[in-house]
Order: C-alpha cells, then structure tokens, then sequence
C-alpha cells in the first residue's frame, strides 16, 4: 500500500514537472522570437544611420584644414 502511495506522489510530481517545463519552453520561446525582432530592428536602425554617419565623417574631414590654418592664425596673435 505504501509503494502506491510514494508511486502516486512520485507520478504526480512528474506530471507537475512536466508542466512547468512546458510553460516555460513556451516563454522562452516567445523571449527568442522577441529577440530576433529587437535584433531586426537594430540592424535596420543600423542601415538607416550608416549613410548619416558616413556623410558627418566627410564633412569632420573636410573641416580639417580649416581648423589647422585657424588654430595657426589664433597662435600667431
């Protein structure tokens, strides 16, 4: 009698297991689909800025000679 006992708590924790398993395979597989589409977004965000960040180079480097010759004009006075 007692082995049906300690058999019946035994399956019944299975049973509990196996659900807790199950609900958390299902959030975790709701974080990972979340996942990919904060990553989707961040490479178009990516895309997006790129153009922008390239263009802000040019005009950095194009500032350049400019700032030398005024930092040697502020020198000489």
């Amino acid at each position: 009698m007692l082995w049906w006992i300690s058999g019946g708590i035994v399956l019944v924790a299975i049973i509990v297991l196996i659900a807790v398993v199950m609900s958390m395979a299902g959030r975790l597989r709701q974080f990972g689909n979340t996942a990919q589409s904060l990553q989707r977004r961040l490479l178009d965000g990516e895309k997006r800025l790129q153009p922008h960040l390239a263009q802000l180079q040019q005009t950095a480097e194009a500032m350049q000679p400019r700032l030398a010759a005024m930092q040697e004009q502020a020198l000489i006075i």
